[in-house]
């Protein structure tokens, strides 16, 4: 297995830029999975899985390297697939306008994120409220919370998906401030994100800093 791959041919790139599609790649870094236990491993159907194996081994980003050892009085569970290389790296300025790579990279990321909080929304449509108010003397802020809770001095309702925006002005060291608190806060939680029970729900967290372009 090589450390690095760079990859500059536009259609493989095209193919490693969905990050939702990437994740299935998660199994084969980990180590040498057959289309069935991967598939387990990312709580997905086989055949989905199997799609996606195909593409990645045509593309050079899986290989076969052998296959899995059979159970007691079994035959071969299949053949064994793992990444080429621990790293990849893509080169996409030849083919993709940024835009664009913003779009395939987290396009299906922020579409699940917004439908998840419409769902959520949705459950309780009809005991909610759009409460907009000063927060903390200097934020205007705006949410959707349970008719039940007005009154009540609360940010995020329980149970209600978490999802907080802010368009503000900081010096140069509360920025620094700020963005080390999220990275830790995403650090933390990654270690204990669980593997090997895929019927927990699946929960997405996104975390965004961002120049606000005027």
């Amino acid at each position: 297995m090589l450390e690095r791959l760079i990859i500059d041919d536009p259609d493989v790139i095209g193919l490693l830029l969905d990050h939702q599609r990437t994740l299935n790649l998660l199994p084969f870094f980990q180590a040498p999975h057959t289309v069935a236990d991967a598939a387990t491993h990312r709580g997905v159907k086989a055949n989905q899985m199997a799609y996606w194996v195909n593409r990645y081994v045509q593309a050079g980003i899986l290989e076969g390297v052998g296959d899995a050892p059979p159970a007691r009085g079994t035959r071969s569970r299949g053949q064994l697939y793992r990444v080429t290389a621990a790293e990849f790296v893509l080169l996409p300025a030849g083919g993709y306008a940024a835009e664009e790579i913003v779009d395939r990279t987290y396009g299906p990321m922020w579409a699940s994120l917004r439908a998840a909080v419409a769902h959520d929304t949705d459950l309780v449509a009809s005991r909610w409220a759009i409460r907009i108010w000063l927060y903390q003397d200097r934020l205007v802020t705006q949410q959707e919370i349970p008719v039940d809770l007005i009154g009540q001095d609360i940010l995020v309702p329980e149970g209600n998906a978490l999802n907080l925006w802010m368009t503000a002005r900081f010096d140069a060291a509360t920025l620094t401030e700020l963005r080390a608190e999220l990275e830790g806060i995403f650090n933390r939680y990654a270690t204990r994100i669980i593997r090997d029970q895929p019927d927990l729900p699946r929960t997405t967290m996104h975390l965004a800093l961002a120049r606000k372009v005027d």
